[in-house]
């Protein structure tokens, strides 16, 4: 019987990419478009939040890949394509992938970001009320400062010279915004484009953190929620994404059957996750460094 290795799993597919990007920001406008006609407000709260889930899927799912060199078979494509994934919701990926190889390299050390970040959320607290902290506090706006917090610290050390990133970033938005301007639909892009970015994206990206390591036994859990990784492209398979980050997002299903089906810290959606962020205090047992 042939023993997988974790070289079976890596490959890149442009094709498959295009198709991801092109699903995403399809359902945004097609999204908008719905919302706009019905022009009610309990739908408008309802596509706020559906955006911003394809807004996570792009600007944090697809750009991770991005960040890893997953997304794209040509290595440069990662960077040079980034207007269609990071550029929107104010990031790089290059001031991303600062930030995020250290978490990789340094697990759970001070040189990683998420121990600072639980932190910051009181997620340490003896006595923490989570459902307070994580649903309550951001959802009633914790997660607008949360957003401007993490942008900033993003972006402090992007190069804003001409012609380099930075620049990029500023003249990409300095079309989008002249371009709804001018065409008077610039309140179309503050209610379908600003207002998830800043609520409901920063809700998605702050408890897809915490999902993946906190309160955990191996320091990574997993979701196997389907619908979870149907719409965010596999985000939930996290555990395996540690061991094997070259992996990319189509094939970590796959990869998890293959080496970490046995993970102590798998769950089957919110509820179950929920569960297992209030349960009593684990010690956690794995190493705390992997490889990029």
């Amino acid at each position: 019987m042939h023993q997988s290795k974790p070289s079976d799993f890596i490959e890149r597919n442009d094709l498959k990419a295009f198709l991801s990007l092109l699903r995403d920001w399809m359902a945004i406008f097609l999204i908008t478009a719905i919302s706009i006609w019905a022009n009610n407000i309990y739908v408008y709260l309802i596509s706020v939040w559906a955006i911003g889930i394809f807004q996570f899927a792009i600007g944090e799912a697809l750009l991770h890949e991005a960040v890893h060199f997953n997304l794209f078979k040509i290595k440069s494509w990662n960077e040079q394509l980034e207007f269609l994934y990071v550029f929107p919701v104010f990031r790089t990926v290059s001031s991303y992938r600062e930030q995020h190889f250290p978490h990789h390299s340094y697990f759970l050390s001070e040189k990683d970001y998420i121990p600072e970040y639980y932190e910051m959320l009181g997620l340490n607290k003896p006595n923490k009320n989570v459902f307070f902290l994580l649903f309550v506090k951001l959802i009633m706006g914790f997660s607008v400062y949360n957003f401007i917090d993490d942008i900033h610290g993003l972006l402090k050390g992007v190069d804003w010279r001409p012609f380099k990133t930075g620049f990029k970033l500023l003249v990409f938005w300095l079309v989008v915004v002249l371009s709804f301007y001018l065409s008077g639909n610039l309140e179309i892009l503050l209610l379908y484009w600003f207002v998830p970015l800043v609520w409901p994206f920063s809700c998605y990206s702050c408890w897809s953190e915490v999902q993946e390591h906190f309160n955990t036994i191996s320091h990574s859990r997993s979701n196997l929620d389907f619908l979870t990784n149907l719409l965010t492209h596999n985000t939930g398979y996290h555990y395996v994404h540690h061991l094997y980050p070259t992996i990319p997002w189509y094939k970590l299903p796959e990869a998890h059957e293959a080496f970490s089906s046995d993970n102590p810290d798998i769950s089957y959606g919110m509820f179950d996750t929920y569960r297992q962020w209030t349960r009593k205090s684990v010690v956690s047992h794995a190493s705390g460094t992997d490889s990029v």
